[in-house]
């Protein structure tokens, strides 16, 4: 049963050239990262980089912000660089970003997470934002954007039809939140999102021989879903009963 989620975590792939980042001359030894490959073993790579460097260097945060960007190359560089821009002149230090990260992986609450907005000088967008706590703690926590959101809305009756009492996924208002992104409006499907991965990684890691995590998971959805090339979803992935 749950091979259809092990053959789409395998076939995951987000491949990204960090140097191809237009500022990246202004930052020696980074924004070198190979990430060709971009299967689930090279991201979780780039996941063990970033936080090796995240207290003490703020290079690995534009990184991260540029490789969550990539398949946006109209928005990729001017986000970076506007969230770099934010960083150096409000004197946020790497050690502080991390602090609030923590802070919303030991209480992930609404408060907690608009803290994370407030640090990268963003709005009221959650996409960049839920990229940190993933990579600090990717055995707790997803990342989540549009792609996922969408297989939600698609596919949540029959997960949650298959194990009732367990976590249930909620739809998200997006896209009747009237933006093209999710945005705090989308929080309580956040929450619900990263308690239902959990759910499942341990669903998962209990019938594999993968230890899995909810980042696996959500990568297994994003994957499942495709890109815009293709019929959605993508692949089917196999609801699970109750373990």
């Amino acid at each position: 049963m749950p091979s259809s989620w092990t053959q789409s975590l395998e076939t995951y792939r987000y491949p990204v050239d960090l140097r191809r980042y237009e500022d990246a001359c202004s930052y020696p030894d980074w924004f070198k990262f190979d990430l060709s490959t971009g299967d689930r073993d090279n991201t979780a790579e780039f996941e063990k980089h970033f936080k090796v460097h995240a207290s003490d260097k703020i290079e690995p945060w534009l990184e991260v912000v540029y490789w969550k960007l990539y398949s946006q190359p109209a928005r990729r560089d001017k986000v970076t660089q506007r969230i770099g821009g934010h960083l150096r002149e409000n004197g946020i230090t790497p050690q502080s970003l991390l602090e609030t990260c923590n802070g919303y992986i030991k209480e992930p609450t609404r408060q907690r997470f608009h803290a994370i907005l407030e640090c990268l000088g963003l709005g009221p967008v959650i996409a960049v934002a839920a990229t940190f706590p993933a990579f600090v703690q990717p055995t707790l926590f997803p990342m989540v954007d549009t792609r996922v959101a969408k297989w939600v809305s698609h596919c949540l009756q029959e997960h949650n039809a298959a194990d009732p009492c367990g976590p249930q996924l909620t739809r998200p208002r997006y896209p009747a939140n009237g933006k093209q992104v999710l945005t705090m409006s989308d929080f309580p499907f956040v929450q619900s999102w990263t308690r239902w991965c959990r759910y499942v990684a341990q669903k998962l890691t209990a019938r594999t021989p993968f230890e899995w995590r909810a980042r696996d998971v959500e990568m297994a959805v994003f994957n499942a879903w495709g890109d815009k090339r293709d019929n959605h979803p993508k692949l089917r992935l196999t609801p699970l009963p109750a373990r």
